[in-house]
């Protein structure tokens, strides 16, 4: 089993946490805020695993840019509103 530090569990744990409360609510604010936490999480794993394995680490990086433009295009939305 993979060993994670501490803070990567913490912040995972909590990102799920507000993206089951946003799947049950529907709350544009925190499909926001589950959407920066899974950004967050896959930039983190990038680091993670830059020392170990280079081409993962880019993929989530990569996964990372692409949720933040995402993320960004939503407040886009939102704000237009």
């Amino acid at each position: 089993m993979k060993k994670n530090p501490l803070w990567f569990n913490v912040i995972s744990i909590i990102a799920i946490v507000i993206t089951i409360a946003s799947l049950i609510t529907s709350a544009p604010f925190l499909r926001i805020l589950s959407m920066l936490g899974l950004a967050v999480i896959m930039a983190s794993l990038g680091s993670i695993e830059l020392n170990k394995n280079r081409k993962m680490a880019f993929m989530f990086f990569g996964v990372a840019s692409f949720q933040v433009f995402v993320l960004i295009d939503s407040i886009y939305v939102l704000v237009a509103k």
